[in-house]
């Protein structure tokens, strides 16, 4: 027989309460996850921050770079025509005595910011700063098959592309003339210059001779550059600091070019944004056992021949509108502090540069 079960005794199912947060949990939950958004947001700002900076100052770095090297390969080879010291040399050109085309005389020469009298094209452009003329003879050059000194005339050993109205240097290391290109050549396919007077150029040559002593007449005195003469193109640069177009400043490079009517005019090239002062000093031989004595600002260089090396400073800062410090960042250069009304990075660069081409 079964026993008999009391239904009181039968175990019944209870009812689960569903288990959640208090409200103070929720609130304490939500006040560490804002505590951890806001300390990775803040990692990830100033990584951000840190990152643009560092990129920044990567970018300065390499503009000064740039300007360094464009400026010291000139600056080494200021004067250089061709071939080292010739025995006779000649300008040809109706305005052989300007800045821009008397490599002969001054193939160096500083202008100091303030004080000096800045050539034409460059005054009145200054934004502040010094400013650097460096003549010398192209790297690249040509080579003379024939040349006739009484028909203007040079037959090269391969065709060219230079242009009417460029000022060219031609040298057989005995002798070195320096010339504008007379004929009009347009398609660059011709082994032919010419250096014949005339209208059809400017300033133009005073004679075609191309001898020494140089006589500015129709013919002047003949010379005959034979077979192996090397022809060069003349570069003529200043380098100088001026406004771009954006109103920020920059350092820009006055360069002599000839225009399609055969004139020689100077071209203004922006090379790097953002620097925005450059002060440079000339070392100069006091004796002549060819080593520097001391340095000067150029209102002191008595004589530019003197000049064995180029120290440039440049100062480079941020461009754009970003901020990058939390106040403005006082520095000192060329021997004054300074506390801008901005919040830009800056730096400043030395380097020195000899004249290589006036070394022993």
């Amino acid at each position: 027989m079964a026993p008999r079960i009391h239904p009181h005794s039968a175990k019944q199912d209870s009812p689960v309460l569903a288990a959640g947060f208090s409200l103070v949990e929720l609130m304490v939950s939500m006040a560490v996850g804002l505590a951890l958004i806001l300390v990775v947001s803040y990692t990830y700002v100033g990584s951000k921050q840190t990152f643009r900076t560092q990129e920044t100052l990567s970018r300065m770095q390499e503009t000064a770079r740039f300007v360094f090297e464009t400026l010291g390969y000139d600056i080494r080879m200021a004067g250089f025509t061709g071939c080292g010291n010739t025995a006779t040399a000649v300008n040809t050109l109706n305005d052989s005595a300007a800045w821009d085309k008397d490599i002969l005389n001054s193939p160096l020469i500083g202008y100091e910011g303030g004080v000096s009298t800045f050539p034409s094209g460059v005054a009145g452009n200054v934004l502040r700063g010094d400013s650097l003329t460096v003549l010398r003879g192209d790297g690249s050059d040509y080579t003379v098959a024939s040349h006739n000194p009484s028909a203007a005339s040079m037959q090269l050993t391969a065709n060219h592309d230079i242009k009417q109205g460029e000022i060219l240097i031609a040298t057989d290391c005995q002798h070195t003339a320096i010339f504008q290109m007379s004929n009009v050549n347009n398609n660059n396919t011709v082994s032919v210059v010419d250096h014949n007077t005339g209208s059809g150029i400017s300033p133009g040559n005073c004679t075609k001779g191309l001898g020494s002593p140089l006589l500015c007449t129709a013919l002047g005195t003949p010379y005959t550059f034979g077979p192996g003469s090397k022809l060069l193109r003349m570069s003529s640069v200043n380098y100088h600091i001026r406004s771009n177009a954006y109103g920020e400043p920059a350092l820009y490079r006055l360069r002599l070019g000839a225009n399609s009517s055969g004139a020689a005019t100077q071209f203004p090239e922006e090379l790097a944004e953002g620097v925005e002062n450059m002060q440079i000093t000339y070392g100069i031989d006091a004796g002549t056992d060819k080593q520097v004595d001391q340095y000067v600002k150029a209102d002191a260089v008595t004589d530019w021949s003197k000049v064995l090396s180029v120290r440039i400073s440049l100062l480079i800062a941020s461009t754009g509108t970003t901020t990058y410090t939390t106040e403005a960042q006082a520095y000192t250069y060329d021997g004054a502090a300074v506390t801008p009304t901005d919040r830009r990075l800056r730096k400043v660069f030395d380097m020195t540069i000899a004249v290589r081409n006036r070394l022993p």
